[in-house]
């Protein structure tokens, strides 16, 4: 009996300590605060070593725009010359030459209508006039010229050829274009500083030569 006695009395003292124990231990767990755990987002913050920024490039200045250069107004145009009308002289010398420029035309038709190679021996007779090639004669008809027209421009153009020194075909174009502008004989005389009373000359005598291929039949 002593013996059951004594076992349940450190039983029973050693079940109180061990419940003493037990709430100890709860007390202070309970009064121990719990370590605050640190967030993710943090966490990966302080492991990440944030890249070093790379300073921007030196802002260059852009080069100073040159203003576009003045624009020159255009050169004043002077005004032409105003064209002087001819005097009566030049005048009653232009209509002259018109008058024996016709009559030639009349002549070297009447030439061409009475043989059969008329309008050869015409070409020729021009051509020996002013010591020229056939061909040249034939040339300028094919401009759609009258052999009245042809023997004047041919009288003109030795007159320019001594005067400014050029070829006779120079001084034939310039003459057929002043003619081709609208110009009569007289302002073309003028403006080349050319006499035209030798060209009224020349034209005479031309026609007379041809006059002579072809005499004017008189009726009985």
């Amino acid at each position: 009996m002593e013996t059951r006695d004594q076992i349940r009395y450190w039983g029973g003292a050693i079940g109180a300590v061990a419940l003493v124990g037990a709430i100890v231990v709860a007390v202070v767990v309970v009064q121990t605060p719990a370590p605050k755990a640190k967030t993710a987002p943090q966490t990966q913050m302080a492991a990440r070593t944030p890249a070093a920024v790379k300073p921007q490039a030196a802002w260059k200045p852009q080069a100073a725009v040159k203003p576009p250069a003045a624009v020159k107004p255009p050169a004043a145009v002077k005004p032409q010359a105003a064209v002087k009308p001819l005097t009566d002289a030049e005048r009653k010398v232009s209509e002259e030459l018109w008058v024996e420029q016709k009559k030639l035309d009349t002549d070297s038709g009447r030439v061409k209508a009475a043989t059969p190679d008329g309008r050869r021996r015409v070409a020729e007779m021009i051509a020996k006039q002013f010591n020229v090639p056939e061909k040249l004669v034939n040339d300028l008809r094919g401009r759609k010229v009258g052999d009245g027209e042809i023997t004047a421009a041919l009288a003109l153009s030795q007159q320019l050829m001594k005067h400014d020194k050029v070829t006779r075909q120079q001084a034939l174009d310039r003459i057929f274009a002043a003619r081709k502008s609208g110009q009569g004989w007289g302002a073309i005389a003028r403006s080349l500083g050319l006499k035209l009373g030798d060209v009224v000359s020349d034209v005479k005598k031309t026609d007379k030569q041809l006059a002579k291929l072809a005499p004017v039949k008189v009726a009985g």
